[in-house]
């Protein structure tokens, strides 16, 4: 996704709305505090989305957000008193997004800006940029794939390589779990240390055996995530913005 794609207003589904909407918050805080401290450009929209500003946010507490005004009066001025302005930036190369009203001038650092209350909630897109979350080395995580629908089938347990909102790509001995490209896999569980258990459905989309530094052959599938409910997906959303501060 390139710059400018990145500070354009996006126009959502209302399913990428309530899959990427993010309205706790601590995490809003968090997040918009990120954007802050990391200096990123912020393109504030007004005229309702034909013109925009491109400025810089400046601080972020519990209690609000302040963005740089405009050198030009007559901008500042069309900004006052526009109740419809769009906020949109970026954070670890994703889409930011959200609705802000009339703003109220505020000193920050001796000069003015734009003070606004926090948004209740943001939207958090990728779509197919969707950023790829290593596992750790140690202790992976796991995918656990029903073998059938019948109750008390066997379960098996599969490395995850890495995980986004919209996939993963599992790992396996050559002789273990058979992962066909084309078949789906309902009720798929995924264990996220100190979050919860998500739970949705595996698509393997490709597969490929490979050959690892020891010798030993191995069997990759790159596979989409499908069917989570909201809980599911506000959870790996937590727990991947969690492992990227920490990492």
């Amino acid at each position: 996704m390139n710059h400018e794609s990145q500070l354009k207003i996006e126009i959502f589904t209302n399913a990428e709305d309530a899959k990427h909407r993010i309205e706790t918050p601590k995490e809003i805080e968090f997040l918009l505090r990120n954007i802050s401290t990391k200096h990123a450009r912020v393109a504030l929209h007004y005229a309702d989305g034909s013109r925009y500003l491109l400025t810089t946010l400046l601080g972020v507490n519990a209690q609000g957000l302040w963005i740089e005004q405009s050198p030009k009066s007559e901008v500042n001025q069309q900004i006052n008193e526009d109740q419809n302005l769009i906020f949109v930036s970026s954070h670890l190369r994703v889409k930011v997004q959200f609705k802000l009203g009339l703003p109220v001038t505020k000193k920050f650092a001796d000069k003015d800006a734009f003070c606004f209350p926090l948004p209740p909630s943001v939207l958090r897109l990728q779509r197919r940029e969707y950023f790829r979350l290593p596992t750790p080395d140690v202790n992976p995580l796991k995918c656990i794939i029903p073998v059938s629908a019948e109750p008390h089938s066997k379960l098996n347990e599969v490395t995850i390589m890495d995980i986004s909102v919209g996939g993963a790509a599992l790992t396996c001995a050559e002789d273990d779990t058979e992962l066909i490209p084309g078949e789906t896999y309902n009720d798929c569980r995924i264990d996220l240390p100190g979050f919860g258990t998500i739970s949705g459905t595996i698509v393997v989309r490709n597969w490929a055996v490979l050959t690892s530094v020891s010798g030993q052959n191995y069997k990759r599938a790159g596979c989409e995530l499908m069917d989570m409910d909201n809980p599911s997906i506000t959870l790996l959303n937590r727990y991947i913005m969690h492992m990227q501060r920490a990492q």
